[in-house]
């Protein structure tokens, strides 16, 4: 939109056009999604209203019932952008039927580019280089949504984190719907043949990896990603669940021992490296014993931070027809019980932070006081003002909350 000449409008400034971006990953967020378009019809009735996203690929008729002005899925941003210029400058008075750009996500084969970037602020630039996921875990509607895993070409990877370095980001956020399957196959490279070549393209600014599937982080991943030195030290594994029965419900393709072999690995080849998981309590089936095993797995990996999720039931799924639903109850009393346990690793693991040196690179100032990431991506605090957009060497001196407090080096 802004390569085309628009601007976009601060809130409460007023606007033409309203761009809903959907999501569909729970029943909670396509809840979410249908409020969003609601409030924002309220407060700008003149203003033309798209919806995109994954909530309005899967959920379409729910879209329609909300009297939008443009439909247009997951897929085909251009097209949107399209439609959008088209009915801003239409006769206010003129009767329409929504404009609609759906598709078929799963005959989906190309991968759709779109610009990398981020904040004005130039700090932290999102590069997205894989879309769509083949899976199927028997949760998961994002392959119903997205369509089948496909990557961005590596020469175009390239030619991006050149640009995104060269416009002054200090760290690209390598992103994706399940980067572990990238492959360019006109070349036959992996996620790790993309990392390497990103790593070097973006020297000096730094590169933070997505989410990971724990099978990635084999014996060579580790070892190839010890010699790249401006890869930050976090790692972001998808677990779900710390129960092998549970895991298999799930359809997911990996074991604990596993998981646990990749978390030891990395441990082994990065000290001090942030560790980190998404996992979902109350999945059908699971037990008090289940959960258990979950809570005791978690503490033995002992990550510095995790994303927890109650179950949600979302329609299409595999799993919301299993026997063994359970309440909404006992779902948030299980989630309270995890988050409980990660607040204690993470307060353990910040506690071991103290004393390293690390690089931070500083996004935000308040009160005479800098704060950013660390690498291994804690948040830390120095005294000083300035240091927004620039990476910095810091010697952590102790905690504060959930926060490290350091010194500049």
């Amino acid at each position: 939109m802004r390569e085309r000449g628009h601007t976009i409008a601060e809130p409460g400034e007023g606007c033409d056009a309203i761009v809903v971006n959907t999501c569909a990953v729970t029943a909670e967020s396509g809840r979410k999604s249908r409020q969003a378009v609601r409030r924002l019809r309220q407060i700008e009735p003149n203003a033309v209203v798209a919806v995109c996203g994954c909530f309005a690929q899967v959920s379409p008729e729910e879209i329609r019932a909300l009297g939008v002005d443009i439909i247009a899925g997951s897929g085909d941003r251009a097209g949107l952008v399209d439609a959008l210029e088209k009915a801003v400058l239409a006769p206010k008075e003129e009767k329409r039927a929504p404009a609609e750009y759906l598709d078929d996500a799963l005959s989906r084969r190309a991968f759709e580019s779109l610009p990398a970037g981020g904040g004005l602020g130039r700090t932290r630039a999102m590069l997205k280089i894989q879309d769509g996921c083949s899976n199927f875990c028997a949760y998961c509607i994002i392959p119903y949504a997205r369509g089948p895993a496909r990557s961005m070409p590596l020469e175009q990877v390239i030619r991006e984190t050149r640009r995104l370095r060269d416009e002054g980001y200090r760290e690209i956020v390598v992103t994706g719907i399940e980067i572990s399957s990238y492959s360019d196959d006109n070349q036959g490279v992996s996620l790790l043949d993309a990392l390497t070549a990103i790593c070097r393209a973006a020297s000096p600014a730094r590169v933070r990896l997505g989410s990971l599937e724990p099978r990635t982080v084999t014996p060579e991943f580790v070892e190839t990603a010890k010699s790249l030195p401006n890869l930050c030290r976090h790692f972001h594994l998808s677990l779900q669940s710390g129960c092998d029965a549970t895991l298999r419900r799930m359809r997911r393709r990996y074991t604990t021992a596993q998981f646990y072999d990749a978390v030891q690995r990395l441990r082994e080849a990065f000290p001090l490296c942030g560790v980190t998981a998404d996992l979902i309590v109350g999945f059908p089936g699971e037990t008090e014993e289940e959960f258990g095993e979950t809570l005791g797995f978690i503490r033995r990996c002992a990550f510095s931070g995790m994303h927890i999720f109650p179950y949600s039931r979302r329609p299409g799924t595999p799993a919301a027809s299993m026997p063994g639903q359970l309440d909404r109850k006992t779902k948030k009393q299980r989630a309270q019980i995890a988050a409980k346990v990660a607040d204690e690793m993470k307060q353990a693991f910040l506690r071991s932070c103290v004393g390293a040196e690390t690089q931070v690179l500083f996004e935000t100032e308040e009160g005479g006081y800098s704060s950013g990431h660390a690498d291994f991506y804690a948040e830390v605090r120095v005294l000083g003002t300035g240091l927004a957009g620039s990476l910095r060497r810091v010697r952590v001196t102790g905690t504060d909350g959930g926060v490290l407090s350091g010194e500049l080096l």
